[in-house]
């Protein structure tokens, strides 16, 4: 195992400001009813994003890269590493303002500005935090298991 991470806390950021504000709201409200209101929006919201960070999880092994996904029943989408042609790292200016990017592997070459590109039928993992360091260590585990 070379990697096992799951997605930033950074990717739900608009949920999670939503849930400061539902609960503020809710504390500063003056019926008790709309605290409550309040407070159990805002619990929600995070029991929300929590299980949604819970249930994936980013694994890159010597031979595989895996992306786990449920709780309760499971499912993997995988590519072998002697297998991945393409990898497209990225970060739009609000994940790198947040601190997180995504990448994309493929067993298909195309070029970013291919039209079939937007097509691309992919695995990505999103809101990696050290999205670069991933995909430095998928590169040279990929290099490794080519020569």
């Amino acid at each position: 195992m070379l990697i096992d991470a799951r997605p930033a806390w950074t990717a739900w950021m608009i949920h999670l400001v939503v849930a400061i504000v539902a609960g503020l709201g809710g504390l500063l409200a003056d019926e008790s009813g709309m605290q409550l209101f309040g407070i159990l929006i805002a619990a929600a919201i995070v029991g929300y994003v929590w299980f949604q960070r819970k249930k994936v999880r980013y694994l890159v092994t010597d031979r595989r890269i895996l992306v786990v996904t449920g709780i309760s029943s499971r499912s993997t989408n995988e590519a072998w590493m002697v297998d991945v042609r393409g990898m497209q790292t990225g970060a739009s200016f609000m994940e790198r303002l947040l601190g997180h990017g995504h990448i994309t592997v493929s067993t298909d070459i195309l070029s970013q500005g291919s039209l079939l590109a937007s097509r691309l039928n992919g695995m990505t993992l999103g809101g990696i935090g050290n999205y670069e360091e991933v995909a430095a260590v998928i590169r040279k585990r990929q290099a490794q298991e080519k020569h």
